[in-house]
């Protein structure tokens, strides 16, 4: 278990430490991250990545990474386990726990955040945000992907996004049941419905006022990008009302067997500009990339505890004019960042010249 010392000098906020056990070709490994940014370097499979992983585990207590990866426990163990240190800007260090023993994972920390809610309000002070690869998926992917990131950005602007999500899922999957019933009933929640949805749209759109500027500032440093926009789409259309649209759908839902309009509908979406279809995979990971650095643009705005950057490959597919300019973005937040390079010589590459850079070199450790 890790031991948090206190000195007469307040230390910097971030991840100050990281402990990995059995996590994928990790059987073992040790990090001290006293550092603003760390470069883990290495070859392929090596496990840079899975450094990154452990981090977001911690965080939000599930992976990023898809099935094809294989099992999350390292093979011929029983467990998985991960542990850190966080430094919060505004309370005293704290030590936080992942555990996965077969199906079942638990999350904990110490000391608590909130002791007066007996641990039932779990939230990890510890905050990333990621960009990885695959990052067009989020541009391209159904747009479930899209609600659940603008959701989970929404929370962090306003926590009272939460409770609202959770009644109006539980109201539109009672509306669904009542469709799927074919009793004719689902208009009795729809009063419910509605109040809820509204209440959603009012606080996704507020987010997306924000977060759009703050993007456009950041589109502007990246010629191709010029004409590209950012639009919310809200789940019914503009200018009218969501009780009208869903009268107008009544006779449809029945065939459909679930409601055909209102937030589980909601999008959003880059759109390219006059004259271009799409990006290029590169052109992708730099518009995720702004995403992202637009969403915290919007978080500090509001107060909230700065996040830890994690940059898997940042360099791949990017020219080096634009990697520098993206890795540039991403160190003027003053953020703690934790990046990967595919490297086995310890070259840092467009890395060189960053201020406070410590370097780790991953081994493959199966």
């Amino acid at each position: 278990m890790f031991h948090v010392e206190h000195s007469g000098v307040d230390p910097e906020p971030g991840l100050h430490s990281l402990r990995i056990e059995s996590l994928r070709n990790i059987r073992r490994l040790d990090l001290a991250l006293d550092t603003r940014t760390l470069l883990l370097t290495g070859a392929n499979g090596a496990g840079k990545t899975s450094v990154l992983e452990a981090i977001y585990l911690l965080a939000r207590g599930r992976t990023f990474r898809g099935t094809k990866a294989g099992p999350l426990t390292t093979q011929g163990e029983s467990y998985t386990r991960i542990e850190g240190v966080y430094q919060p800007s505004n309370h005293d260090a704290v030590r936080l726990r992942y555990v996965k023993e077969g199906a079942t994972a638990s999350r904990d920390i110490h000391p608590p955040l909130w002791p007066e809610t007996g641990g039932a309000d779990w939230r990890s002070p510890l905050q990333v945000k990621l960009v990885g690869e695959n990052a067009q998926t989020l541009l391209d992917g159904e747009p479930s992907l899209r609600r659940r990131f603008l959701d989970w950005n929404v929370f962090h602007v306003e926590h009272r996004f939460a409770q609202i999500h959770k009644d109006f899922t539980r109201v539109l999957m009672q509306r669904n049941a009542a469709i799927r019933s074919g009793r004719g009933q689902h208009g009795l929640w729809d009063r419910s419905f509605i109040a809820l949805a509204e209440s959603m749209d009012r606080r996704r759109a507020a987010f997306h006022a924000e977060w759009r500027a703050c993007f456009l500032d950041l589109r502007d440093d990246y010629p191709f990008l010029q004409g590209v926009d950012l639009r919310y789409r809200r789940g019914w259309p503009d200018g009218r009302e969501l009780g009208e649209t869903l009268a107008s759908l009544a006779d449809q839902e029945p065939a459909r067997g679930y409601t055909l309009a209102g937030p589980s509908r909601a999008d959003f979406r880059v759109e390219p500009g006059e004259g271009r279809r799409g990006f290029s995979r590169g052109q992708a990971k730099i518009v995720v990339a702004l995403l992202q650095l637009a969403a915290e643009c919007v978080h500090r705005a509001h107060g909230r505890e700065p996040v830890i950057w994690l940059l898997d490959d940042l360099e791949a597919e990017l020219d080096r004019t634009m990697a520098e300019r993206l890795w540039n973005a991403f160190g003027s937040t003053g953020n703690q960042i934790i990046a990967t390079r595919v490297a086995t010589d310890g070259d840092p590459g467009i890395f060189a010249d960053t201020e406070s850079l410590a370097m780790f070199h991953v081994e493959h450790s199966e």
